[in-house]
């Protein structure tokens, strides 16, 4: 009797696909908007991609020129009939990309105003010392704003009870100022920072929304993982989205990385955990607060999590799970105040890490020497807060000043989050200048660049970076080997074969 070997796999095989997931930011978002738009930008108006590709393009129908194609597919894994999911046809290199949106914006709904009140109180009502300097713009401003809509709202009243009309003002105007200012805080204020009041922080009455919201995004990076058409799954964020995805990533690693129940022990995969976690961050928090990264050492150490994402990324057959995530990518993230808006202060944010309930880019030694493997278990696996490891963190930031010009709510997040994180500045002008451009990262109608760490313009624009960012084209994966692809182990026979 002839034992058959596997079949090998055929040369002419489709190239796995790869997804791209948007995660959209604070406000009433429309579905579909912010992934129409990020697609434009990212993958239509970029003809480098299909360069070549004969029946690639179309008419540009928004105007002269041509652009890519792509289609608008019915898929389930957003779990909503409002959403879908656009694939594009193959690039140059044959590879298909699939995009998808989480929507979030529904599931917070109906803030109330109490709760907004209470959110701003608890940022307002601190220790001037609690409050990053990077923050501390913002918090001046937010309580200049808060004092002028309370004496809005308050005026009136003390107008008709002193009989102060005619002296400061005729009533009618602070009447007509009140109204403004209620429907600045019903139009303006609650659709959008009432996504925030109920997110970012945990209360009692936030916490059932919270959940759905993660549960959601849960559901859908685990359908995607779990698809054998992909190897490669981008996680794409913006402004509030930051956190949300940033949360999502937490969980699914805790999920789907190696662990005592899932022990993925090819020598292959622990030779590249050991080589990322010679570049793990000290467990002592002055310590962490020392460590930088130059250029080339920053290179070096997404080159170790690409090969540790290639090696996770197919499970032998008799492993539970892979990890396809191999990129976070945020634009305007609030995650640089996270020391103010997530946690208290800046003990409380090192505390959190300490406790690993935040990852950082490195992660967090399991050990003083280094590593990030339990030393103590066998076989060996990663902690649980070790989701950078395996995934590259690209952060892309407009400098604001705090007030009304670039995006105040964005910056670095090397201090917060560790030196392997690849920060990116642009300067972004569109129709109304440099006022509050935080919403023009992607779009195709403003104009921006990249500002080099010298403070001098770079020859990249905004949508060059955000390509290079996302990498359709897997720019990195020429530089290593690729990983053997694992075998089915098999069972010695019961008995002799005849």
């Amino acid at each position: 009797m002839k034992v058959s070997l596997p079949a090998k796999p055929s040369p002419t095989a489709a190239v796995p696909r790869q997804a791209v997931v948007i995660v959209h930011g604070m406000g009433e978002q429309r579905p579909m908007d912010t992934i129409r738009s990020f697609v434009a930008a990212v993958w239509s108006s970029d003809l480098s991609r299909t360069e070549g590709r004969f029946g690639a393009r179309k008419p540009n129908p928004d105007g002269e020129g041509v652009i890519n194609k792509s289609w608008v597919h019915p898929d389930r894994r957003a779990r909503s009939y409002e959403l879908r999911r656009i694939t594009t046809p193959d690039d140059i290199n044959g590879r298909r990309t699939e995009f998808y949106e989480l929507y979030w914006s529904d599931i917070t709904q109906g803030t109330t105003v109490q709760r907004l009140v209470a959110w701003v109180k608890g940022l307002l009502l601190r220790k001037w010392s609690d409050v990053p300097a990077d923050a501390r713009r913002l918090y001046i401003a937010a309580w200049v704003v808060s004092v002028l809509i309370a004496a809005l709202l308050v005026v009136p009243n003390l107008i008709e009870w002193f009989g102060l009309g005619t002296w400061l003002a005729p009533g009618w105007v602070w009447s007509l100022a009140a109204v403004v200012v209620g429907w600045l805080v019903s139009s303006f204020l609650l659709p959008y920072f009432g996504d925030v009041a109920i997110y970012v922080r945990a209360e009692p009455n936030t916490i059932a929304k919270r959940t759905e919201v993660r549960e959601r995004g849960l559901a859908l990076l685990r359908g995607l993982n779990d698809d054998p058409a992909y190897d490669r799954i981008v996680v794409v964020a913006h402004s509030l989205g930051t956190i949300v995805a940033y949360d999502i990533l937490q969980l699914l690693w805790a999920e789907r990385a190696p662990s005592g129940r899932n022990d993925r022990t090819e020598p292959e995969l622990l030779k590249a955990f050991r080589a990322v976690g010679k570049k793990a961050l000290p467990i002592d928090s002055g310590e962490r607060a020392k460590v930088t990264m130059d250029a080339a050492e920053l290179a070096e150490f997404r080159g170790l999590q690409w090969q540790l994402y290639r090696q996770l990324r197919t499970a032998p057959s008799d492993k539970l799970d892979s990890w396809k995530v191999s990129d976070f990518v945020t634009f305007g993230s609030p995650l640089t105040h996270a020391e103010f808006l997530v946690t208290h202060n800046a003990a409380d944010f090192a505390k959190a890490v300490d406790e690993r309930l935040l990852s950082t880019c490195p992660p967090v030694a399991e050990t003083r020497t280094s590593g990030i493997l339990y030393p103590q278990k066998s076989p060996k696996y990663p902690h649980h807060a070790a989701v950078f490891a395996a995934t590259r963190w690209t952060n892309i930031h407009d400098k604001g000043n705090g007030w009304l010009t670039g995006d105040p709510i964005s910056g670095p997040l090397a201090e917060n989050f560790g030196p392997g994180i690849l920060n990116i500045q642009v300067r972004l002008n569109w129709a109304f200048g440099r006022i509050f451009t935080h919403t023009n990262y992607w779009s195709t109608a403003a104009q921006g660049w990249e500002v080099l760490p010298s403070g001098e313009r770079g020859p990249r624009s905004h949508l060059d970076v955000l390509r290079d960012a996302v990498d359709l084209g897997r720019k990195a994966d020429p530089l290593l080997p690729v990983p053997k692809p694992a075998t089915r182990r098999r069972r010695k026979p019961a008995g002799p074969i005849a």
